[in-house]
């Protein structure tokens, strides 16, 4: 495959991380600005998260599309809403006005991201693909490192700057043009596209993939959501260092999704994620104990080399169980598990934190987590004869 489309599908992978990462630092501004606001606390929550509602609402049809009309065209459309609706929040005044930009941003995602998916599954296979798709969440990793330091950094400029970061979709657009193609596809009758479904564990096995992706996703992003307010509470944190704590965690995931093929070479699907989640609450529990600024980067390591397995391991065993004719489908169900979990996370988390604090918050989180990688080690790796490679 010419090298050319591999970066092409990589550099627009970034965009899905883009779409919550680049304002997580600006979030404690946004709230001091729209203090007036009525639950300002709650709605400059939802800033961050407003995407991943309308992700979950439009990746089944986007699922749809893709296997109905092809890849390119939808990937275009998506791609040129994205650069409007992200950096609308430069301008516009209000927390409603932004929440609606935000929506449409999340449509935009939900393309981007459904397209991407299946075009690695059309363009690759075997260990090829799965060298791809842990490239692809390590760019999405870097991406984010770099999306949040710039957001931290501009946001020490003005907290509308950081949403000028989306404007990179533009550029995109003539490059994404010119490189993709579209892929051939294999026409099948109804008949046989219903007997492949009857005949395989392939809905069973991916209904167990999108619970994992859905509930990792969830607990993942108490990092963006809460990390920030943590901070503030050490005094003298400027939104620079926040976003340096942040990348601190996506950039551990990064390295990890970048190797991950080798630990898809030693372990099992279930086995992987068993390691994601145990590391992932043992993080959290280090943070909830965490009393100063270099404390937190304890747990951030240890978190984020958990969050490093969670969409490799997801994407590739969803790919590896989805029938040609209904890769995009498939592909749109994990997109809608993994921002169901983001949308969700600040709604789960924050009652915890209201009724006793951001550590402790931190403290149940964490061992909930942990206590899920014990019931996949005794339920799933039971299964593991069944669910293998």
């Amino acid at each position: 495959m010419p090298i050319a489309k591999k970066v092409v599908i990589l550099l627009t992978s970034t965009l899905t991380v883009m779409s919550g990462a680049t304002i997580g630092p600006v979030l404690p501004l946004m709230n001091e600005v729209f203090a007036d606001t009525p639950n300002a606390a709650l709605l400059t929550r939802l800033v961050l998260t407003m995407p991943a509602l309308f992700i979950v609402i439009s990746s089944p049809i986007a699922g749809y599309l893709v296997d109905r009309y092809g890849r390119k065209t939808l990937l275009l459309v998506s791609t040129l809403l994205y650069g409007i609706a992200g950096s609308a929040g430069s301008w516009l005044d209000t927390l409603t006005a932004i929440l609606i930009s935000r929506a449409l941003l999340g449509v935009s995602v939900a393309g981007v991201m459904t397209v991407c998916i299946t075009l690695i599954g059309d363009y690759y296979s075997g260990p090829e693909r799965q060298r791809m798709i842990g490239m692809q969440n390590a760019f999405m990793a870097f991406g984010g490192v770099l999306f949040i330091t710039s957001g931290g950094l501009l946001a020490d400029i003005s907290w509308r700057a950081p949403f000028l970061i989306y404007t990179a979709a533009l550029v995109l657009l003539p490059v994404i043009a010119l490189i993709i193609t579209e892929p051939g596809r294999i026409r099948r009758s109804p008949n046989q596209q219903n007997q492949d479904i009857d005949s395989s564990s392939s809905l069973f096995t991916a209904t167990l993939i999108i619970s994992m992706a859905f509930f990792g996703m969830a607990m993942f992003y108490m990092i963006p959501v809460h990390i920030p307010f943590k901070l503030v509470q050490f005094g003298s944190m400027n939104s620079t260092k926040i976003g340096l704590a942040l990348s601190t965690f996506v950039l551990m995931g990064a390295i990890i999704s970048l190797n991950y093929h080798h630990f898809l070479r030693r372990m099992t699907y279930p086995a992987i994620y068993l390691v994601c989640f145990f590391l992932l609450g043992t993080g959290y529990v280090f943070i909830s104990f965490a009393g100063s600024y270099a404390q937190i980067f304890t747990g951030m390591v240890i978190g984020g080399i958990g969050s490093g397995l969670l969409m490799p391991n997801s994407s590739i065993w969803l790919l590896s169980e989805a029938p040609e004719h209904l890769r995009g489908r498939f592909s749109g169900m994990l997109t809608t598990a993994v921002f169901l979990g983001q949308f969700i996370s600040p709604i789960m988390t924050q009652p915890l934190v209201d009724a006793f604090s951001i550590s402790t918050g931190f403290l149940i989180i964490g061992v909930a987590v942990a206590m899920v990688s014990i019931f996949i080690a005794l339920t799933l790796g039971l299964m593991k004869k069944n669910l293998t490679r």
